[in-house]
Parts: structure tokens; sequence; C-alpha cells
């Protein structure tokens, strides 16, 4: 009998965008974390933030954080107006630091770019969408995620210059080493 041919995860399509399309409830930060580390081991370049949700309530968040990926500092997001608060809490101060951070990362020319979340403040073409444009104009992949609301908004912002992918580590790591080796 001979050996059975080992089948490799799907090869995604080359696009310079790649999108986590996630429900609430799933832990799409420790997939870009884990994500980003492999990428990071691979030699790879990788700049960007990652969200750290702290503590939480009932189901709610009490505090968000953002990691740059390179550094390891954390500052934090949100605005703390008590325990399960409605409606957008995106602190002005901590979404300025985030565009420095990208910035320059993007200036450095990092091979890849992490921006942990294409949410709210983007779909109303608010929040990191210049930072996003910046990487697209400067030739740098970038890798996001969107949660289900988000996604008409996503998809009118990248005009086909995105793919989606499952939340599948393999998948993941097979886009990044294919968009950086090609780039």
């Amino acid at each position: 009998m001979g050996a059975r041919p080992v089948i490799a995860p799907e090869v995604p399509e080359v696009l310079p965008i790649a999108a986590v399309v996630f429900k609430r409830g799933f832990d799409i930060d420790k997939l870009l974390v884990d994500t980003g580390y492999q990428a990071k081991n691979n030699g790879i370049a990788v700049g960007g933030l990652i969200q750290e949700t702290l503590g939480g309530i009932g189901g709610c968040a009490q505090s968000v954080h953002v990691v740059d990926v390179r550094s390891g500092e954390k500052f934090d997001i949100w605005e703390d107006r008590g325990p399960c608060a409605r409606g957008c809490r995106l602190n002005e101060h901590g979404l300025a630091v985030s565009e420095q951070i990208i910035d320059r990362a993007i200036a450095d020319k990092v091979d890849l770019l992490i921006i942990n979340r294409f949410g709210r403040a983007e779909s109303l073409g608010r929040g990191l969408i210049g930072s996003f444009v910046q990487a697209l104009e400067a030739n740098i992949p970038i890798l996001t995620s969107v949660r289900d609301p988000y996604v008409e908004a996503w998809q009118e912002f990248h005009q086909g210059l995105a793919i989606d992918l499952e939340n599948d580590d393999a998948l993941l790591d097979n886009w990044v080493k294919n968009i950086c080796t090609n780039n």
C-alpha cells in the first residue's frame, strides 16, 4: 500500500486585504493574535493593533485595550461609562494613538498590517478608515475582522479588494504566507 497523499489546506485567493467575518461571542482576538505570532515566527514583519477585551460582567466587557503588535504596548480605547453602557464607547484619544501606531508601521513598510476591526466607526466612514486606505496606497497587505452587522459597509468599502476568510488558523496562515511572498 502506498502512502496517503497529504492534503494541504486550501490556498485562499491573494487579494490585498483579508477579513475574518465573525459573530458576537467568537474569540476573534485570539485568532488574530495567534495568526500574528505565527507570521512573526515565519520571519514576516507584522505591525498594527490587536484588541484585548478585559473583564466582563454579564456578557459586557469592562474595558477594551488595543495592543501594538510590534512593541506590546497596551492602551485603553474605551471611555469608562459604567458597566454594560450602550452606544459607542470609543475614546477619541485612544483612536488617535491607534492611528499613530498604524502610521508608524506603514512608514516602516511592514510586510503585514493587522487592524483589529472594521467596526461601527469605520462603517460610518470614521475610525481607522484612513489607516486602511493609507496601507492600501502603500501596498501593505491588511488582515482585519468584521462582525456581522458591518459586513455590508465592509463590502462597500473594499469594492472587491478583500477576501473574507473563515475562522480557521490554517486558512489564515496560508493567506498570510501567500500575500507576504507575492507582495
